[in-house]
């Protein structure tokens, strides 16, 4: 019972909270690019912590922040570059 009464809850937070945007771009190669991003961001930061909408900080944060926290998720300098090109996107 307290596993489901946990689940319950859990998924009434997350369910009311805002969702990470999927970009919608025109150009196809970009558009591949920014979702492998949002990908990688949503499988490898969430199995520590919570996610953070992009717009939550700003660039010079969320690069402080990814460079933190890629040997602790052993993030490559390749996905360490999606993950930025996604959460910094609308900030261009």
């Amino acid at each position: 019972m307290k596993y489901f009464l946990s689940v319950f809850i859990a998924l009434l937070v997350f369910g009311c909270s805002p969702s990470l945007y999927k970009p919608d771009v025109a150009d196809a190669k970009l558009q591949e690019s920014l979702l492998a991003g949002r990908k990688i961001y949503v499988s490898r930061c969430s199995n520590c912590h919570n996610l953070h909408l992009p717009k939550e900080f700003t660039s010079e944060i969320w690069k402080k922040q990814v460079d933190l926290m890629q040997v602790r998720a052993g993030i490559s300098d390749d996905e360490k570059n999606l993950i930025l090109n996604y959460l910094l996107y609308d900030k261009k």
